[in-house]
């Protein structure tokens, strides 16, 4: 049994440049077989930044 691939990023940036990046990596896991495994999204402080934390793991081949 091998370990599943993961890639986590971390990105920040406003509100709504952030959720074009979450669709765009949600899109991109359905094309590559991952699956969203974890995401959060923080606001830094009282400023209009906001942190978002995403993981994708790799869906199937787990089992070779």
């Amino acid at each position: 049994m091998t370990k599943q691939n993961k890639i986590r990023i971390k990105a920040t940036a406003g509100l709504k440049d952030l959720d074009q990046l979450h669709n765009t990596l949600k899109s991109f896991g359905m094309v590559k077989n991952y699956s969203l495994t974890y995401e959060k999204f923080k606001q830094r402080g009282n400023t209009a930044l906001h942190d978002m934390w995403i993981e994708l793991t790799q869906v199937g081949d787990s089992q070779s």
